[in-house]
C-alpha cells in the first residue's frame, strides 16, 4: 500500500480477511509506504505486519500502533507527528528506525517489546519526553546492544 504526495483524514491499517467462517487472517503482507503524505490520523490495531512500515516525508497528526507485531519493521523518517503511540506491541526481525523527524504530542512506548535493536537519532520532542524507562532494558528491548536511542 502506498500514500505518496496527498491528503488522507483517516488511514486505518487494519486488514483483517475472513479465511473460513469465524477463522480471521490477521496478517497483511504488503509494505506500507508513506511518503509526501498529511495525514490526520494513521492507526494499527492488533495486525501482524510481515513487511516493513515505512514513513518518510510526511506530516501526520496522530499514529497510533496499540498489540501490533511488526516482522518487516517500522522506520519514520524527516516528518512531523504529533501524538505518537507504539503500545503493547512486539517488534521481531526487524529494527524501529526513527530519524531526523519532530514530535509535537505525546509519546507512549508502553507494553512494547523490543527483540531487535529500536534506533531514535537526532529528533525533537517539542513536548518533552518521558518514554526512555519503557523502552530501556530489560523492560523494553531484550538485549541491552538493542537499546540505540541518541537524544
Amino acid at each position: 500500500m502506498e500514500v505518496i504526495k496527498g491528503y488522507v483524514d483517516r488511514l486505518d491499517l487494519c486488514f483483517f480477511e475472513e479465511k473460513e467462517e469465524g477463522m480471521i487472517d490477521a496478517f497483511y503482507k504488503e509494505a506500507v509506504l508513506i511518503k509526501k503524505a498529511i495525514c490526520n490520523t494513521v492507526k494499527g490495531v492488533g495486525v501482524i505486519y510481515k513487511k516493513r512500515i515505512e514513513i518518510k516525508d510526511s506530516i501526520i497528526s496522530e499514529l497510533t500502533f496499540f498489540e501490533a507485531t511488526f516482522y518487516g519493521g517500522l522506520t519514520i523518517s524527516n516528518s512531523v507527528i504529533g501524538s505518537f503511540r507504539l503500545m503493547d506491541s512486539r517488534y521481531r526481525q526487524e529494527p524501529i528506525i526513527i530519524r531526523n523527524c519532530i514530535f509535537t504530542g505525546d509519546i507512549d512506548f508502553k507494553g512494547g517489546v523490543f527483540e531487535k535493536d529500536i534506533v531514535i537519532e537526532g529528533c525533537i520532542f517539542l513536548k518533552g519526553h518521558n518514554f526512555i524507562q519503557d523502552i530501556e532494558y530489560p523492560k523494553g528491548v531484550r538485549r541491552p546492544e538493542y537499546f540505540k536511542v541518541k537524544l
